[in-house]
C-alpha cells in the first residue's frame, strides 16, 4: 500500500510541476491611424478625380469559437494563432454607387483572407505581406450603409504556405488587418497601372523615358457619348513642384468592359539623379480627359537612375557603389507589425542618421510606406519575398513554386517604380545545396525578370556548398561564424569563388543578453555584439566586398521560444543594433563610425570567465560517495549488485522465484540510476544550450512552444534541471515497470508489481557507469559534435540496460528471450515509425533534416 502512494505522489508531484500553459486573453497590437492622404501617401496619391474612403479605426471582431463581438481598432495585429472575422460598416452615396467604380484596398492582411460585401463573397488572398486591390462589384453595393466583413487566419503549415509555419530565429506570425485599409473611388474609366521605363544618353544629359499606361473601363456607354480618350502625361519635381515638361495627348478608344495599355514617351533634359547622397524625386501626373473634360488623374512618384552591374562590381550613375546596409523587421512592441506612420519614419531616420545607404526588408515585402520613406531619405532596398528556411523537396513542388510567383508578381507590381528599389529577391537561407534547387532558382528568376528587369538575388546559408547562385545576379550569402579566421577563411572563399558577381554578405549579426554590459570578453554583453561587428567589417571591407548587410537593426519578437540567450523574454530576438524600444546599443555607435568614417568608441574589454556549473561534479561525487557506503557496508546490497553486474540470468532467476529483493534497496538504486541519467541529460542539455543548431533541432521537435519554454528555463538553472531530469528519469523507470506488469498479463506465470519493479531498476544498473561521465561531462562537451559522442555513450549504456531488461523480462515471463526481444522490437518500431510518419506529415521532418544537414557542411 505504501509502494502504491509513493508512486502517486511522485506521479501527482510531476503532473503539477509540468502542467501545460494556460492561455491567456488573446492580445490586438492596435494601430489605429488612419491612412496618410497627399503625395506621400503609401499607396494611390491623391488626385481631382479620384479619393478614398477610409476604413481604419473601430471594427468588431469576433474569434473563432467565441460568440462575443468586441471592438478592435484597425489597422491592428493579433498576437496568436487562429481564426478572426472583423466587420465595419460604411456609407456610399448613390452617386458614388451609380457613377464611379469602387475599389478595396488592402497593404497588408496576415496570412489568408475572405472578403464578403454585405454578404455577398468577393475575394480571397493570401501572401500576407503583399498589398492586393480588389474590384467591388455594384450589385454587392448598397446605397447608404454597407458592411464589410473579413476573415483572417494566420495559421501556417510545413508544406504549402508562404512562409512556412516558422522555426526558431523566424519573424512573429502576427495575424489580422495589420496595415492600411480603404475604399478607393475612381472615374468609370480609369488608370489602373503605370510602368516607367527610360534609359539616359552616355553623359546623363537626357533622359528618355516611356510611361507604360494601363488603362481599364467600367459600363461607360451611358456616361460617354464619345469613347475616344486623350492622355497626356506632366512632370514636376517633388520637392518644389517645378514643372518640367509635358507630353503631347495621346488618344486611345476604350468601349464599355475593356482594358488596354498605352505609351507615352517623354524626354526631361539635364534630369537629377536619384541616389542615396541626393534622392531626387520627380512627380509624373497622367491626365485622362473626354472631349476637354478631365476624367482621371493619375500619379506616380519616382526617381531616376541608372543602375548596372558591370565585371562584378555595382554601378549607380556611372559610380562604383558599396552597399553599407542593414536589415529591418516590421516590429514594434507597443504596434506589433502594425506600426504607425511615425514609427516607420523614425525607424529610417535612425537607420539613415547611422550612415547607411541601403537597407534590406528582410524577409518580406514591407509596408508601401516604407519604400516611400526610402525614395525620400535615399536608401538603396533589396527586398525579398518569405521564402525562408525550406527544404529543396518542398521548395521544388510545382504547388509552392506557383505560390512564389504569385507572391513576386504581387511584390515587384506594386513597387517596381520605386527608385530605391536595387534587386528582388527570391528567397532567403532555403536548400540552396541541393541540386534540385535550380528548378526553383531557374524559374524564379526568369518569371522576375519579366516583370522588371532590375537584378535578382536570393541569400544563402550553403557558404561551401551552394549550387544555385550562378542562376542569380548577385553572389549573396549570410555568415554566422563566430571564430572571426574561421569567418575570414569563409568569406574569402565565397568571394574568390564569384568574382564575377557582385558579392555582398547579407547577414551577419550577434545576439546579446538584455542589460549585459560586462565588457566584450564577455560573449553574451552589447560590447561583444560591438567588437563583432567592427571585427568582421574590417574584413569585409579589406575583402572589398560590393556591400554588407548587418543583422538587424532592432531586437524583434519571434514565433518560436530561442534557448541560447538567457533573456527573461524567450520569444524576443536580441540581435538589434538597438534594442526592441529603438534605444541604441553600442554597436550602433560602432557602425556609425564604420559607416560614416567616424572615430570608433572605445569600447570595454571586461573581465569574462565562462563558469563551470558546480552542481554536476557535486552531484557526482555524492552519488559515488553514496554508492560506494552502501556497497560496502550492506552485505545484502553488495551480493545483489554482484550477481545483477556478474550473473544477470541467476539474479532475475531469484526475483522470478521470489527470492527477497526488498523493495527498498531496490528504490535506493532507482535513486540513484534516476539522479545519474537525471545528471546527465541535465549536464548535455546545459553544455549544449547556446548551440544554434541544437536549439533549431529541439524546436522542431518540440511543436509544443509551452514545453519548451520549460525546458529552457530548467536548462538555464542547473540545479532545477538536475532536479527535474532526475524526476523525469524516475519516471520512466515507472512506466517501463508499468509496461511490463501490462504485458505480464498474456503470460501464463503471475508477475507482481515488485517483480516487474525490480527488473525494470537492477536492468539499468549499468547507468551508474557514468556517475564518472556526470562528473567531467561540462568540461568535454565543447561542441556539438564531441555534444553527440557523449549522448552516443549514454545511449550505449541505455542500449546494455535495454538488452539486460529483455532478459529479465523473458526470465520472469518464463519465455524465450528471443521472442521478448522481437515482439519490444517490433512494438518500439511501430511507436518510431508512427512518430516518424506523424512528424514528416505535420512538420516534414526528413527534408528539415536533409536541409539541416546541409547547413552543417556548408563551413569549413
Amino acid at each position: 500500500m505504501r509502494k502504491g502512494w509513493f508512486i502517486l505522489f511522485v506521479l501527482c508531484f510531476l503532473s503539477y510541476n509540468l502542467k501545460a500553459f494556460q492561455y491567456g486573453a488573446q492580445k490586438f497590437l492596435m494601430n489605429g491611424n488612419p491612412t496618410l492622404i497627399g503625395i506621400d501617401a503609401g499607396m494611390f496619391q491623391d488626385t481631382n478625380t479620384r479619393f478614398k474612403i477610409d476604413l481604419s479605426g473601430k471594427w468588431l471582431a469576433k474569434i473563432q469559437g467565441d460568440k462575443k463581438w468586441f471592438e478592435v481598432l484597425v489597422p491592428s495585429a493579433y498576437d496568436f494563432t487562429g481564426k478572426v472575422t472583423f466587420r465595419k460598416s460604411f456609407n456610399l452615396a448613390d452617386t458614388l454607387v451609380n457613377n464611379k467604380t469602387i475599389f478595396l484596398v488592402a497593404y497588408g492582411i496576415n496570412y489568408e483572407c475572405q472578403i464578403f460585401i454585405n454578404g455577398q463573397f468577393i475575394a480571397r488572398h493570401s501572401s500576407g505581406y503583399t498589398s492586393f486591390v480588389v474590384r467591388i462589384p455594384e450589385r454587392a453595393l448598397n446605397v447608404g450603409e454597407n458592411t464589410i466583413e473579413i476573415r483572417v487566419s494566420n495559421e501556417l503549415n510545413s508544406k504549402t504556405t508562404i512562409p512556412l509555419r516558422h522555426q526558431v530565429w523566424a519573424w512573429r506570425n502576427y495575424g489580422g488587418i495589420f496595415r492600411d485599409i480603404y475604399i478607393l473611388v475612381t472615374p468609370k474609366v480609369w488608370v489602373d497601372d503605370v510602368n516607367v521605363k527610360y534609359s539616359f544618353t552616355s553623359n546623363f544629359s537626357i533622359l528618355n523615358g516611356e510611361a507604360e499606361v494601363y488603362f481599364s473601363s467600367g459600363e461607360i456607354s451611358k456616361f460617354f457619348e464619345n469613347k475616344n480618350f486623350d492622355v497626356k502625361l506632366q512632370i514636376f519635381e517633388k520637392l518644389d513642384g517645378t514643372f518640367v515638361t509635358e507630353t503631347a495627348p495621346v488618344r486611345f478608344f476604350i468601349d464599355d468592359f475593356r482594358s488596354l495599355r498605352v505609351k507615352i514617351p517623354f524626354t526631361i533634359l539635364n534630369p537629377k539623379l536619384w541616389s542615396p547622397e541626393s534622392p531626387s524625386l520627380y512627380i509624373l501626373k497622367l491626365v485622362v480627359t473626354n472631349l476637354g473634360k478631365v476624367v482621371d488623374e493619375f500619379i506616380v512618384v519616382t526617381g531616376f537612375r541608372e543602375l548596372k552591374i558591370s565585371g562584378g562590381d555595382i554601378y549607380l550613375n556611372g559610380q562604383r557603389i558599396i552597399l553599407r546596409g542593414i536589415s529591418r523587421h516590421e516590429d514594434h512592441p507597443k504596434f506589433g507589425n502594425a506600426l504607425t506612420y511615425e514609427e516607420m519614419e523614425r525607424d529610417i531616420i535612425l537607420i539613415k542618421n547611422m550612415g547607411a545607404n541601403s537597407i534590406r526588408l528582410g524577409h518580406y515585402p514591407a509596408h508601401p510606406y516604407v519604400l516611400n520613406l526610402c525614395d525620400r531619405y535615399g536608401l538603396l532596398v533589396l527586398e525579398e519575398i518569405p521564402v525562408w528556411n525550406v527544404p529543396v523537396d518542398i521548395l521544388t513542388t510545382e504547388r509552392f513554386i506557383s505560390l512564389a510567383k504569385d507572391y513576386i508578381s504581387e511584390m515587384i507590381n506594386r513597387d517596381k517604380n520605386h527608385p530605391s528599389i536595387l534587386a528582388w529577391g527570391i528567397g532567403n537561407e532555403f536548400d540552396s545545396a541541393d541540386k534540385e534547387a535550380r528548378k526553383y532558382v531557374a524559374e524564379m528568376t526568369k518569371f522576375a525578370k519579366s516583370i522588371d528587369d532590375r537584378p535578382v538575388y536570393y541569400a544563402s546559408r550553403m557558404i561551401r556548398n551552394d549550387v544555385c547562385v550562378d542562376l542569380v545576379d548577385m553572389a549573396c550569402v549570410n555568415v554566422y561564424i563566430d571564430n572571426l579566421e574561421k569567418f575570414s577563411e569563409n568569406v574569402e572563399y565565397w568571394k574568390k569563388r564569384y568574382e564575377n558577381k557582385p558579392v555582398i554578405i547579407t547577414e551577419y549579426g550577434k545576439a546579446v543578453q538584455i542589460g549585459n554590459r560586462n565588457g566584450y570578453a564577455d560573449p553574451l554583453s552589447y560590447e561583444s555584439q560591438a567588437k563583432y561587428i567592427l571585427d568582421r567589417y574590417r574584413i569585409i571591407q579589406e575583402m572589398d566586398f560590393d556591400g554588407s548587410f548587418v543583422w538587424i537593426f532592432s531586437d524583434w519578437r519571434g514565433e518560436r521560444p530561442v534557448m541560447t540567450i538567457p533573456n527573461p523574454d524567450l520569444y524576443l530576438y536580441t540581435m538589434g543594433v538597438v534594442s526592441y524600444n529603438r534605444e541604441r546599443r553600442p554597436s550602433y555607435e560602432v557602425l556609425k563610425a564604420l559607416y560614416t568614417d567616424g572615430k570608433i568608441p572605445t569600447l570595454a574589454i571586461g573581465d569574462y570567465s565562462e563558469d563551470m556549473p558546480i552542481v554536476y561534479p557535486v552531484v557526482g561525487i555524492i552519488l559515488l560517495l553514496f554508492l560506494s557506503y552502501i556497497y560496502y557496508s550492506y552485505r545484502w546490497f553488495r551480493e545483489n549488485f554482484n550477481r545483477a553486474i556478474f550473473r544477470p540470468y541467476n539474479f532475475f532467476a531469484d526475483v522470478r522465484d521470489q527470492s527477497q529483493i526488498s523493495f527498498g534497496q531496490t528504490s535506493i538504486l532507482a535513486l540513484i540510476i534516476s539522479t545519474t541519467l537525471g545528471a546527465f541529460i541535465s549536464g548535455v542539455l546545459n553544455r549544449l544550450k547556446q548551440n544554434e543548431f541544437f536549439d533549431y533541432i529541439l524546436t522542431h521537435l518540440i511543436f509544443v512552444d509551452w514545453l519548451k519554454v520549460k525546458l529552457i528555463s530548467m536548462i538555464w538553472f542547473p540545479f532545477t534541471s538536475v532536479i527535474y531530469c532526475s524526476l523525469f528519469s524516475f519516471v520512466l523507470i515507472l512506466i517501463l515497470t508499468f509496461i511490463v506488469q501490462f504485458f505480464s498479463m498474456f503470460v501464463t506465470v503471475r508477475v507482481f508489481l515488485n517483480h516487474s519493479y525490480s527488473v525494470v531498476v537492477w536492468s539499468f544498473l549499468p547507468v551508474i557507469f557514468l556517475i564518472p561521465i556526470d562528473m567531467i561531462l561540462y568540461r568535454v562537451i565543447g561542441s556539438l559534435g564531441t555534444g553527440f559522442m557523449i549522448v552516443g555513450f549514454g545511449l550505449f549504456i541505455v542500449l546494455i540496460s535495454l538488452s539486460r531488461l529483455m532478459k529479465g523480462i523473458s526470465i520472469i515471463y518464463e519465455v524465450s528471450q528471443w521472442r521478448v526481444s522481437i515482439f519490444s522490437l517490433v512494438l518500439i518500431l511501430i511507436l518510431l515509425t508512427a512518430l516518424s510518419i506523424f512528424y514528416d506529415y505535420k512538420f516534414s521532418t526528413f527534408a528539415y533534416l536533409r536541409f539541416l544537414s546541409n547547413i552543417l557542411n556548408s563551413v569549413k
